[in-house]
């Protein structure tokens, strides 16, 4: 009987120290923007959050999969400084997003736009999506889902 029961307690200690290591860990980030937001704005279904892991583009401080795993979105936070000096770098910027926090912009200037970067106060965040095919012409989020997911993530600041 002692066994059995010394037997159980090792089980859920071990279980206890192992399953946390199995799920998304959460972060001071994830209340800013979630997946169902994301599924809300998109229709998309079976979005999941994914560890921060850059070798899988996984990069930013929430990153977003779809159903088959594939890379769809990443937000990274900013400070204000951070934000000028993203603004200030040589073809970053596309165009100027009016009406979306103190300041935003789409980018990069060349090519096809695949991020929205902004800024509300002394904080910002940048949205990026990722592109379907190599010929890098269409993205996985259209510009109209980032800036609906951006002005989400401001009202959140």
């Amino acid at each position: 009987m002692l066994r059995r029961s010394t037997l159980m307690i090792l089980v859920l200690i071990f279980s206890l120290l192992l399953i946390p290591g199995l799920f998304a860990q959460p972060t001071e980030y994830d209340k800013y923007l979630t997946v169902a937001d994301i599924q809300k704005v998109t229709g998309l279904t079976g979005i999941k959050q994914v560890p921060r892991d850059p070798k899988k583009g996984a990069g930013g401080h929430l990153n977003f999969a779809d159903e088959k795993g594939n890379m769809i979105l990443l937000a990274s936070f900013l400070t204000a400084e951070e934000f000028d000096f993203y603004k200030s770098e040589e073809g970053l910027v596309k165009e100027k997003i009016p009406g979306l926090g103190d300041e935003a912009f789409s980018g990069p200037a060349a090519g096809t736009p695949y991020m929205v970067v902004m800024r509300k106060g002394s904080k910002g965040a940048a949205l990026s999506t990722f592109f379907e095919t190599a010929e890098m012409t269409a993205t996985r989020l259209s510009m109209d889902h980032l800036i609906s997911l951006s002005k989400i993530v401001l009202s959140r600041l």
